[in-house]
Parts: C-alpha cells; structure tokens; sequence
C-alpha cells in the first residue's frame, strides 16, 4: 500500500486512501491522524509512519466474526 522509504506529500493519490485533504487537514489542527513532517510549507508523510499508523487502528475480533460499521 504505501512504500516505507518514500515521503507522500500532502495531495498525492495514495493518501486518499486514508481520506480527503481537508480530513486530513483537520487531523493535523485537532493533533490526530498520523504522523507527518513539516517540509518548509508543504506537509509530507513517511511512508512507515502511515504503515505504523494503521496498524495501530488494525481491528481483530477475538471471537472470528465479522464487524459491520
């Protein structure tokens, strides 16, 4: 999904997976979301640091069924 040695930076396809630049935007004011790195005025994220985040947000049902939203 992400490549952990690449930085995304903010507007780039891949990140729409996690959701719209105005969410994530709003993470980065309210201190949520994952974590990113300031690269003069752009925003860019690493690559491990997405995998590490949402592998933290991971779900796994101890009793093996299905989660519905």
């Amino acid at each position: 999904m992400f490549d952990p040695e690449r930085i995304y930076l903010n507007g780039d396809p891949e990140l729409l997976v996690l959701g719209r630049p105005s969410t994530l935007n709003h993470w980065r004011c309210q201190g949520e979301g994952p974590p990113f790195i300031r690269l003069g005025s752009r925003i860019g994220y690493r690559g491990q640091d997405l995998l590490d985040w949402l592998e933290g947000r991971t779900v796994r049902p101890a009793n093996g069924q299905t989660v519905e939203a």
